[in-house]
């Protein structure tokens, strides 16, 4: 008997989906030079990201895919689509790209939809089961980074310069 933690079926991506979803990837990266773009390139990615992960029915509790909202006291943060930019009830937040994307940007609107509170067609799950936009756990607060944490980058040449006297000694 299956357990009730693991999804009912998974699915790959088919071979022609993952090349269509590559060429998308190679189209966007082109247009990296235009002012703007490397908002749109992270969106597309995040978009692209989303697809696959929906393809083979893998589930974002950490909302990688997705945009994440600011921690609301009482309530749990909301994950919304990748397309969305920010996730919060801005002035814009329900015609993103000129679609309606009011149960996918807009923080309140995702809030309300989720299932125990909206019809069962169209509610919207818990991240650990779904993908954006959906509801992540109450338990965690996930928050960015520390920007003065120690990175890779911050060392690189620093770290060459030690290989290369270690490797001589």
């Amino acid at each position: 008997q299956r357990s009730p933690d693991l999804p009912a079926q998974t699915t790959k991506p088919s071979a022609m989906a993952l090349s269509m979803l590559r060429a998308l990837l190679v189209a966007a990266a082109l247009t990296a030079p235009v002012a703007g773009a490397s908002n749109r390139m992270e969106a597309v990615r995040k978009m692209v990201s989303a697809k696959v992960l929906a393809a083979s029915g893998v589930p974002d509790p950490t909302c990688k895919t997705g945009v994440i909202s600011l921690k609301k006291e009482g309530q749990p943060q909301v994950c919304c689509a990748g397309y969305c930019g920010e996730c919060s009830d801005y002035p814009t937040c329900g015609s993103v790209r000129g679609q309606n994307s009011t149960f996918a940007c807009c923080e309140t609107q995702v809030y309300e939809r989720r299932c125990g509170n909206a019809p069962a067609n169209v509610c919207l799950k818990s991240c650990k089961e779904s993908v954006p936009p959906c509801i992540m756990d109450e338990e965690e607060t996930f928050t960015t980074p520390d920007p003065s944490t120690r990175t890779a980058g911050e060392d690189c040449n620093e770290a060459v310069s030690d290989w290369r006297a270690k490797a001589d000694s």
